[in-house]
């Protein structure tokens, strides 16, 4: 275990070192988010194949990390293409320089890769063949659904942004009209599936740290909290639709008009 653990943090340490780099000249640092979803499948290939442990469930988990962390990162990557440098970066660079912002953003993606990424590698690394059973199965319909709430609440904020008089104004709509952060709470549903799933297989409650970490910064570090603070004051009704709208489990409206 430890020793996939430390494989994975080298490789991933390599793969944004030369992404690092390469921000040095073309100066979008927030390129970097474009790797988080598919560096959780390259890195589960890379044990994958290190480990020759071709069961069902590794077969299944790389399908599921695999849909969801290409998805995310072909996403981010057109989204961000068409937009300038994420601010946060450039307020990380311009305060404590290049060196700073590799150290506070790049190393702690590393280290955050191979915390999330531990149900992935243990599971991988079971010896045992062993069929599906029903948590198992309560597992991947957890995943499935968690991909299918993320992926329908970027594809509507893009629809909507894509519209020229939306800009500005605030997106209540489809599952935005239930939850302020959709995509958020399908990213956090998707590892609380990946949990379950590898559970079902390991027993080792250690991984329960993924799901607990990517909720915790999903709400309160990069997520919710973040975003919030910028946008009670940049969109019309924003303060209203906080009072009204679940922070990030879908759940009705509390107050309907």
């Amino acid at each position: 275990m430890i020793e996939n653990f430390l494989i994975i943090l080298a490789f991933n340490w390599l793969v944004v070192t030369l992404l690092w780099f390469s921000t040095l000249k073309i100066r979008r640092a927030d390129f970097i988010d474009i790797y988080w979803g598919p560096s959780f499948f390259f890195s589960a290939l890379l044990i994958f194949f290190l480990n020759n442990n071709f069961t069902l469930a590794s077969f299944i988990i790389l399908i599921l990390v695999g849909i969801w962390g290409m998805r995310l990162g072909l996403y981010l990557y057109f989204r961000n293409i068409k937009k300038d440098e994420d601010k946060r970066y450039i307020k990380i660079r311009d305060s404590i320089g290049n060196i700073g912002l590799y150290f506070i953003t790049y190393m702690i993606q590393v280290i955050l890769i191979g915390l999330v990424s531990l149900p992935i590698q243990i599971l991988i690394i079971q010896s045992e063949v062993i069929n599906l059973n029903f948590i198992s199965l309560i597992g991947v319909i957890v995943t499935f659904i968690g991909i299918i709430i993320e992926s329908t609440a970027d594809l509507q904020m893009s629809k909507f942004k894509a519209i020229p008089n939306n800009k500005g104004k605030l997106m209540d709509k489809g599952l935005w009209q239930f939850s302020r952060h959709p995509n958020y709470f399908g990213d956090s549903l998707f590892w609380w599936g990946i949990f379950i799933f590898s559970y079902s297989y390991t027993s080792n409650l250690l991984i329960i740290i993924s799901p607990i970490i990517m909720t915790y910064f999903l709400m309160r570090v990069s997520g919710v909290t973040l975003l919030e603070r910028q946008l009670r004051y940049k969109k019309e009704g924003y303060d209203e639709y906080i009072n009204n709208t679940s922070s990030f489990i879908l759940m009705p409206k509390k107050n309907k008009k």
